[in-house]
């Protein structure tokens, strides 16, 4: 009788820890507050604010970051702080790697197996780049990072094309849009969301703005811009031009391009 008893008191111990590791199991997989600390692995100067005398990139308060794994859909990440390295913070579902895409996006997905990010977008009109102190819409130009901690080192996935009086941009590859982004190698593949051109709204007279493109070849590379009596025009360069991802391109003086 009593090996009865001590095996049934045995079964329940079974159970009990066979319970309680299931709870451990939920627990670990359960959301909860994290902090990932952020900066800048390039030198090139394309993201949050830029200081024109020093060339420092930094983040600013409210800026936030789109935060995915295998175990965790498009969160969003803010920062209250300002500085070249600040933290992040949001709820997730610990993981044994992270992608990061600055600024956060909506309707990004995950391909862990591949690491590809899809759903990654170049506004095509860039309506805070008149307007922004920097001289670009801060929402544009797109950055990435990967972790297996709690640290990101951000690169630049787009060039920013530099340029005075200009309302739009265009040539015969993608400039703007929707991508899929390799998060191996930062490489912006385009879909059926991209487009040839890049615009900027009301612009100022003489302001100097700052347009994020998808990098690559262009050809037929053309502007439309406000001559110095505010008349329209339209100007072409004809030959191929590469633009590299994380560089700044000042395009002179378009004036002096050709005519379409």
């Amino acid at each position: 009788m009593k090996k009865y008893i001590f095996m049934a008191v045995a079964g329940m111990l079974a159970l009990s820890s066979c319970s309680n590791d299931d709870n451990d199991v939920q627990n670990a997989n359960a959301p909860r507050q994290m902090t990932f600390t952020a900066g800048f692995g390039d030198e090139a100067q394309t993201r949050a604010a830029l200081d024109g005398s020093t060339k420092k990139v930094s983040f600013e308060t409210g800026d936030d970051i789109s935060i995915l794994s295998a175990n965790n859909t498009n969160t969003r990440f803010a920062t209250t702080e300002d500085g070249a390295s600040v933290t992040f913070t949001g709820t997730a579902t610990a993981d044994s790697k992270f992608y990061a895409v600055y600024p956060y996006t909506d309707g990004l997905t995950l391909d862990p197996s591949t690491g590809i990010i899809s759903g990654v977008e170049i506004p095509t009109v860039q309506f805070e780049a008149a307007g922004s102190t920097c001289g670009w819409d801060p929402r544009a130009p797109i950055a990435y990072a990967t972790t297996t901690g709690t640290s990101l080192q951000f690169h630049n996935a787009c060039a920013l094309l530099k340029i005075t009086q200009v309302i739009e941009v265009s040539c015969h590859e993608a400039l703007t849009g929707t991508f899929s982004l390799n998060t191996e190698s930062g490489a912006l593949s385009g879909s059926d969301g991209t487009a040839p051109f890049a615009a900027v709204m009301q612009v100022p007279w003489k302001k100097t703005i700052y347009i994020a493109i998808a990098p690559g070849e262009k050809t037929g590379f053309g502007v439309n811009w406000t001559g110095t009596d505010h008349s329209f025009a339209s100007k072409v360069k004809h030959l191929p031009v590469t633009f590299e991802k994380g560089k700044i391109y000042d395009l002179g003086n378009t004036s002096t391009w050709d005519a379409h």
